[in-house]
């Protein structure tokens, strides 16, 4: 039998070990121009917040030079849908959740976007703490007179709560040294629909030390890649780039390095190294790689150093305890068991196009509903290692009646409950149902879906491990009888507001084909060619460095398509000019499967703003480089 605790400790032990975790919770600040935002945010008259509420400002993809209206930036458009409340706890509920914030913090472009956000169940009763990841591009409601929803990326939350000025009609509860925090905490609660009591957040500046004070980490690197990395947190100071590497192997770390290697994204010969999946698997190393440290012998002597850079750098409405009581809580830190998983776009979101091209992430359903993903999570709550497996396993429903329509019907109540469903498939007729178990038996989701769906009676076949991750449910004749309810969520809030296109980005809208020129009738007219791509290597317009005239400082944007990545980006900065983050893309996301192949992978495929375009000095250039 497991041992208990009192939950008062458990809970002290797990909150306390957050505040450790929360190393490992870097910020992917990525040097886009959040700066952008502030200074809008900094200008903006009062007027503007209560007609127009907050700014649409992607902090990856550049505006279009002249797209910004008087005024200094375009409005985020008003909600169209009654806000849903702030989720509580039931009564007696002893689970409760915190939310973990990673932000540049003084001295940096976009001090408090908080680039990494993470939501931890704590279940004092079974000793667990359950991670779940949210993406700083999440398209989400704000509501800051709990009221009015505006839409933003999530990441915006506690810096515009962060200025007293925005919003004065604010909810008290989002005033004061905690309203920045608390106002994150509410925001990231209403989406997920389970109730967070805590939140703690940390700056790079904190991370950095911490990790010095223990005399550094060990890291083992699975994977060597090169990336490019900026030279300085604010490109005020420094707009220029470096390279960064790391080799195949354990290497010791100090903070700086070990920031480096969280945060690098802009790879140059690794590209599985530049996604978000890699960076959290990074993140997650230098947390296991901190905590080893800590608990080696001697590592504890530490505490005292570190609680003062807490004092100084972590901002939470939990208290921190004295040094003394903390170091007992880290050795029971021990004992608790951790499951991770996160919201992605190969789960319950997509890429969607927003304001002025912005990179937004919205759920992956007709209407941008978040009721799925509360759905997940409260599986997640009730059961982590259900949940965790749910995130990451699809299920697909055969219907092996003559009931036309059963198969549809219970996908949609799975997909109601929080399941990744594929498409319904029909197959011969059977007497009883059965479930096929890809994982041989380990699948702790199989039994979970037959108590979902009400096949009690269902045989459940265990395989060996096929590798494909999809749970089969065959539907006999003895399920063909069965309701399959689909569950509603009312207070459910939708990510439509301000999507531009769902499912595409950048989305770049249709150009209209000109009518035909007039001609005379008897005069043939001169052969045309159909444009075709222009691979690799191909003969292009020169690729002289531009430089910006007297006149206006404008310099033309260089032709990048086809271009290796590497040398795009130097060609970008030898321009005078920024780039942005790379998309890197497959053939899914390129309509036109033959330029897409004409391209080389590793070579761009496409480039914002055009070739030929003249900008200001200094504009940021967006680029999408076919993926290996």
């Amino acid at each position: 039998m497991r041992r208990r605790s009192s939950p008062d400790r458990i809970l002290r032990i797990a909150v306390i070990g957050l505040l450790l975790y929360g190393l490992g919770l870097i910020p992917l600040y990525l040097l886009t121009p959040a700066r952008e935002i502030l200074a809008a945010l900094r200008g903006a008259s009062a007027a503007l917040v209560d007609e127009q509420a907050f700014l649409s400002r992607t902090p990856r993809a550049a505006p279009a030079p002249g797209a910004r209206p008087a005024g200094g930036a375009a409005a985020t458009p008003r909600a169209d849908q009654t806000p849903a409340a702030v989720p509580t706890a039931a009564a007696g509920e002893e689970r409760y959740a915190v939310l973990l914030m990673g932000y540049g913090g003084a001295g940096h472009d976009g001090a408090y976007l908080t680039d990494s956000m993470m939501v931890v169940i704590v279940d004092p009763a079974h000793l667990t703490l359950t991670l779940l990841s949210i993406p700083r591009d999440s398209w989400v409601p704000l509501l800051f007179d709990g009221q009015t929803p505006v839409y933003n990326k999530i990441n915006t939350a506690y810096a515009f709560a962060k200025d007293p000025t925005l919003s004065p009609a604010r909810l008290p509860r989002y005033a004061g040294p905690q309203g920045p925090g608390t106002f994150a905490m509410d925001t990231v609660a209403r989406v997920l629909g389970i109730p967070i009591r805590y939140y703690v957040a940390l700056d790079f500046q904190g991370f950095r030390e911490m990790i010095d004070a223990v005399g550094g980490i060990d890291v083992a690197v699975p994977d060597s890649f090169t990336a490019r990395y900026p030279k300085n947190d604010d490109p005020a100071i420094d707009a220029s780039w470096t390279v960064v590497r790391f080799t195949r192997g354990t290497e010791h770390m100090d903070g700086e390095r070990a920031l480096e290697y969280a945060r690098a994204r802009e790879t140059l010969d690794n590209p599985a190294e530049g996604t978000d999946f890699a960076r959290s698997r990074r993140q997650r190393q230098i947390l296991e790689a901190f905590k080893e440290r800590l608990l080696q012998p001697g590592g504890l002597i530490h505490l005292p150093q570190l609680v003062g850079i807490a004092a100084q750098h972590v901002d939470t409405n939990y208290t921190i305890p004295d040094v003394a009581h903390l170091g007992q809580l880290i050795l029971g830190w021990r004992t608790v068991t951790i499951f991770q998983t996160a919201l992605t776009s190969a789960n319950y979101l997509e890429e969607a196009t927003g304001p002025d091209g912005a990179y937004l992430l919205v759920p992956r359903a007709p209407d941008q509903s978040w009721a799925q993903i509360r759905a997940f999570a409260r599986h997640l709550w009730a059961d982590p290692a259900v949940g965790v497996e749910m995130a990451d396993t699809a299920v697909v429903v055969e219907n092996d009646t003559d009931v036309a329509g059963l198969a549809a019907r219970a996908s949609a109540a799975l997909r109601a409950l929080g399941y990744r469903v594929g498409e319904p498939r029909s197959g011969p007729v059977r007497a009883h149902s059965r479930v096929v178990d890809p994982t041989g038996g380990a699948s702790h989701l199989v039994q979970q879906v037959v108590r979902d769906l009400g096949l009690t009676q269902a045989e459940v076949v265990d395989p060996a491990d096929d590798g494909s991750g999809t749970i089969l449910v065959q539907l006999g004749e003895d399920a063909a009888g069965l309701p399959f309810a689909v569950p509603e969520d009312a207070e459910a809030p939708a990510s439509r507001v301000g999507v531009i296109k769902a499912g595409v980005w950048p989305y770049v809208p249709p150009t209209p084909t000109p009518p035909p020129a007039p001609r005379r009738v008897g005069r043939p007219l001169p052969p045309t060619a159909t444009p075709t791509p222009r691979p690799a290597g191909a003969p292009r317009v020169s690729r002289a460095t531009p430089t910006p005239t007297a006149a206006d400082g404008l310099v033309e944007v260089p032709d990048l398509i086809g271009l290796p990545e590497a040398a795009a980006q130097q060609l970008i900065t030898a321009s005078g000019l920024q780039t942005s983050d790379v998309n890197y893309q497959t053939s899914a996301d390129v309509p036109d499967r033959r330029y897409f192949l004409a391209i080389p992978p590793g070579h761009v495929l496409s480039q914002t703003p055009a070739p030929g375009m003249r900008v200001p000095r200094g504009s940021r250039v967006l680029i999408a480089v076919r993926k290996e």
